[in-house]
């Protein structure tokens, strides 16, 4: 076990996660139930990047909602 272990990924090739789908299938159900119950999303600030050569994406996404 490496420590500090904080990174959250599911990996690529060989050593892919093998949970990755279950966990995939969870995010898709959330925002199914959450989003009908949100009458608005918006950005609350400025997105940031992840910074890497390898791997792109969102390191972070301010957001803010109402709720119906």
């Amino acid at each position: 076990m490496r420590t500090p272990n904080n990174h959250l990924a599911f990996g690529n090739g060989p050593h892919m996660c093998i949970g990755q789908h279950l966990a995939k299938l969870d995010m898709g159900i959330l925002f199914d139930a959450l989003l009908p119950r949100l009458r608005s999303v918006e950005l609350a600030g400025e997105p940031r990047l992840l910074q890497s050569n390898f791997i792109s994406g969102l390191k972070s996404l301010p957001i803010r909602f109402k709720a119906q």
